[in-house]
This record gives C-alpha cells, structure tokens and sequence, in this order.
C-alpha cells in the first residue's frame, strides 16, 4: 500500500478515510495472482471479504471462517441481523460444512432448488425432530415429477 504523495497521516485511518486508487500493475491476469499464504497451508483465499451485501452473507462468512479468513459484516445491515449472522456462524461446525437441510414433504422443486447450494449436489433428510432419515442428491431427482 502506498499514500498519495507518499505522505502517510501520523494517525490511524478509518475505513470513510480511504480511497482505493486503481492503477496499472505488472500481473497480467487475475489468473497470475498468487494469493497464497507463505506459512505454507496453502490457503489461497484473502484474509478479509469485502464488507459489501452481496458478497459477505451468512453463507461467505462461515465459509471463510471456516478456513481462518474475516468477513466485514456490511454496515447497512441492521444490528439484529449482524447479531444473529454472527451467533449463527460461530455455530458452525468447524471443518464440516454446514448440509442441505430438507423435510420428507418438501417438493422436488423445493430439492432441486437447493441441492446446486453445495459441490456435492446431495440434501439430507431430517424428520421433525431433526433425525437424519435419508440421503437425497440431484440423481435421484433426474426424471421425477
């Protein structure tokens, strides 16, 4: 990071404070950024998401602390729901993630929906006191009505 004509302000600067100048810079693709770490876990993600509505969500955030990264939580985002992302993350299991949930009389519409939600392609079925009783994944739905 370097200041605008490389006069740094003798105090602590605020997120309002900062202005992201684009410029030019000798990557020639997105491709040839190495964002890996050099304490060589080879985690590859920022360290900090973007504190923006559309990319840190509930979803982003415990995906990310799940491998040691920081979410920003947006700052128009009501104090009740940062409370209850927050609670809801720090819930989390912290290696597996967190499954497709679906009761034995949601639709397939409703399964094919949400299975796509996660690399697996698979749901687990839960009975009302949230038992596992089954395994749904997207062949399984391939031809059903």
């Amino acid at each position: 990071m370097r200041f605008l004509n490389d006069i740094q302000p003798p105090y602590d600067l605020t997120y309002d404070d900062v202005f992201m100048v684009p410029s030019r810079s000798a990557v020639g693709s997105r491709q040839g950024v190495d964002l890996s770490a050099p304490d060589g876990t080879g985690t590859t993600i920022p360290l900090v998401v973007a504190n923006m509505t559309a990319i840190a969500g509930r979803r982003m955030a415990e995906t990310v602390a799940r491998r040691g990264g920081l979410v920003v939580i947006p700052q128009d985002i009501p104090i009740e729901v940062v409370t209850e992302v927050v609670s809801w993350v720090k819930g989390r299991h912290l290696v597996l993630d967190t499954p497709i949930v679906l009761a034995p009389h949601q639709t397939v519409a409703d399964a094919l929906a949400l299975l796509p939600k996660r690399a697996h392609n698979a749901g687990v079925v839960v009975d009302e006191d949230g038992r596992p009783i089954g395994v749904v994944t997207d062949a399984d739905l391939t031809g059903v009505d």
